[in-house]
């Protein structure tokens, strides 16, 4: 039986694609929510 990581070349380049393309929405969710608390909070005290 073979791994469900060990696929094809071209699989395991759209699978790292996908998570990469994850890590950078993930990352601007963080961004937002973190620009937002510090805009809040340089605004409103």
């Amino acid at each position: 039986m073979q791994h469900p990581d060990k696929g094809s070349a071209r699989g395991g380049d759209a699978q790292r694609a996908a998570n990469q393309r994850l890590g950078w929405i993930l990352l601007s969710i963080v961004l937002v929510f973190f620009l937002g608390f510090f805009a809040k909070m340089t605004w409103f005290g």
